[in-house]
């Protein structure tokens, strides 16, 4: 796996309506798309704090909450970005071995035809 993405930074506020800032939290480099869609799909949510309320730009987080509710969003986002990378990282240790498991099978097929061919070779 490439570098783990981590939070790069503090939460920036770059808007604000009424009581609602809109927060941009820098990230580490560029999410994938499938770290995306795993930050997307974590285990934890709660009515205020969800994924979905998250937008994606190239390299940071964009969401809208209350001055008072930053500190619990943030826990949450950093709770995400953990849960996106393990299991990204755990996706592609699988692949490994899945591509490990084959090449073994691919080594036990070309070995016994080997075998087989030198075995009948006389006939």
């Amino acid at each position: 796996m490439a570098d783990a993405i981590k939070r790069a930074g503090p939460p920036k506020a770059t808007d604000l309506k009424g009581e609602e800032f809109t927060w941009t939290v820098p990230l580490s480099e560029p999410p994938t798309r499938d770290w995306s869609r795993l930050f997307s799909e974590p285990a934890e949510t709660t009515v205020l704090c969800h994924p979905r309320k998250v937008g994606m730009m190239h390299q940071a987080l964009v969401f809208k909450c209350e001055e008072a509710n930053l500190p619990v969003w943030i826990q949450h986002i950093d709770k995400w970005i953990a849960g996106a990378n393990q299991a990204l990282a755990d996706h592609e240790q699988r692949e490994k071995q899945k591509k490990t498991e084959q090449l073994r099978q691919d080594d036990e097929r070309k070995r016994r035809i080997d075998s087989a061919n030198e075995k009948f070779k006389r006939l």
